[in-house]
């Protein structure tokens, strides 16, 4: 008979296949016991039957069966053939239609030619199943009891930022200070691009020793792990179409104050939150000029900036366009354009005189006094933080009363709707006062240089319109004077703060 070797283990910690090469001897050994002869011989090392994923040695063992080319399929038990209903269904209905066997190490030999092999086969699949189902249920009541307790993971890749000692986390010695970085550039209105940058730029890697990307950046920067808050929502159950990814995003599952210590506060990890679900962070598209010029949609019009908008349509903000193109085919002039009265500006002299405003404004002695301009103080903050808590518990408490029939559905709605109407409120006071202010990075000698060489445009426009509205007023009729590029009557800046 040809005989089919199928090898499989869910976990291999070590990645060495130590596993499989006990079942493939095994197996070789009944083979050869039976006379048989071996065909190919089929693996998936470190490979779960459970989860839905695909097994590409089972698929190719199936492809063998639907071929017809063997007659027996070894394995070391049924269980590492098959685990969920769909599959055992899959195996014994294939084996069924091509008269393939199934002749298992540890365990009796099945005929699923025969109806007595069928029920045999059917009976060992019922129980391996329900075997994975009370150990899943295991699992997932200790993982509750673990995030009811605020006990951090301890399987799995380290998070960035911490190491995994004595049962719990403890700040890494470099990499702490890098996340605390990366929250305040996301904060104060930097790119994820340029979070990226300042990681990889630092020689940091991931936990599994790659260069960071923007996705994975993105995941650390909404972790409330760094918050020293325990995330835990249930999984779906096992065998359900649902995945796990369609589970509620990780801000809105139940949060429990973690038992290690947070690199950051809750404020600024819901801060970082706010930034990155913002919807219009994903609606750059055929609008590139609102982050590639420094004014597009920044600067105002001078001329009709003061007027009602019943008096002219449109916004006084100038957007960004071009001339027509040169005789020698070239682009035209980038020009600064006002979308309500069409006033329009050449962009490059007004860019160069206000970078150069800017970045004196910037150096002077006085200019980390804007950096907590506007900023909630610390005892307002931590009342918010109070309430929030008191919120949230009383939302729970509210919901416990409607499960147990203590207040009916109208009562529920309007007690329900006020609560998360305040919550919403005050978590949008904390996610505010979280933010790190756009200059907290700028502060300091040579804060003007670092300004100008920012290559984040986001961030760049952001410290500039926390500093000053620019205002742009029509030139006057005839050329410039010899070596004045731009009239700085014309630029008018109205400083804040």
């Amino acid at each position: 008979m040809r005989a089919a070797l199928y090898l499989r283990i869910s976990k291999d910690r070590t990645g060495e296949a130590e596993g499989v090469e006990r079942h493939g001897e095994d197996g070789r050994a009944l083979i050869d016991v039976k006379g048989w002869t071996l065909v190919e011989t089929y693996t998936d090392n470190d490979t779960s039957a459970t989860t839905g994923r695909r097994r590409p040695g089972f698929e190719a063992l199936m492809a063998a069966v639907e071929r017809r080319d063997i007659d027996v399929i070894v394995c070391w038990n049924t269980d590492r053939l098959y685990r969920s209903p769909a599959d055992r269904l899959r195996v014994v209905e294939a084996c069924r239609q091509h008269s393939v066997s199934i002749a298992p190490v540890r365990g009796p030999g099945i005929d699923m030619a025969t109806p007595n092999g069928r029920m045999v086969a059917g009976m060992l699949g019922e129980m391996a199943w329900a075997e994975v189902e009370v150990k899943s249920d295991r699992q997932r009541r200790a993982n509750r009891q673990a995030a009811e307790k605020g006990k951090p993971w301890m399987t799995g890749p380290r998070p960035f930022g911490y190491e995994r000692t004595g049962g719990t986390l403890v700040e890494h010695p470099t990499e702490g200070e890098l996340v605390r970085q990366a929250f305040t550039l996301i904060t104060s209105g930097a790119s994820l691009n340029s979070v990226t940058r300042m990681l990889n730029g630092a020689g940091a890697r991931t936990t599994l020793g790659n260069e960071w990307r923007h996705n994975n950046v993105r995941v650390m920067l909404l972790n409330p792990l760094y918050a020293g808050l325990r995330a835990y929502a249930e999984m779906p159950p096992l065998g359900s179409k649902q995945s796990a990814r369609s589970r509620p995003p990780v801000e809105s599952r139940k949060l429990v104050p973690g038992t290690w210590e947070a690199l950051i506060t809750e404020d600024v990890w819901r801060a970082s939150v706010a930034v990155l679900r913002d919807p219009g962070r994903l609606t750059n598209v055929g609008n590139f000029s609102a982050v590639r010029h420094l004014g597009s949609n920044l600067f105002r019009c001078g001329r009709c900036g003061d007027l009602t908008d019943g008096q002219r349509s449109g916004e006084p903000v100038m957007g960004v366009n071009y001339t027509n193109p040169r005789k020698d085919g070239q682009q035209g002039h980038r020009i600064y354009k006002c979308k309500r009265c069409h006033m329009s500006r050449r962009a490059d002299p007004v860019d160069a005189f206000v970078r150069g405003v800017i970045a004196a404004r910037l150096d002077r002695s006085d200019a980390a006094d804007l950096v907590d301009a506007g900023k909630a103080d610390g005892a307002d903050l931590v009342s918010l933080r109070r309430e929030a808590g008191e919120l949230r518990a009383r939302l729970d408490v509210l919901a416990d009363a409607l499960a147990d029939g203590d207040m009916t559905r109208d009562q529920f709605a309007r007690a329900n709707r006020k609560a998360l109407d305040r919550l919403t409120e005050v978590e949008a006071r904390l996610t505010e006062g979280g933010g790190s202010h756009v200059l907290a990075g700028l502060a300091g000698p040579g804060a003007g240089q670092r300004w100008l060489t920012l290559d984040d445009m986001p961030l760049q426009r952001s410290a500039l319109d926390a500093l000053v509205e620019v205002v742009l007023h029509p030139v006057k009729a005839g050329r410039p004077r010899r070596g004045e590029e731009i009239d700085p009557a014309t630029v008018e800046f109205r400083w804040r703060g």
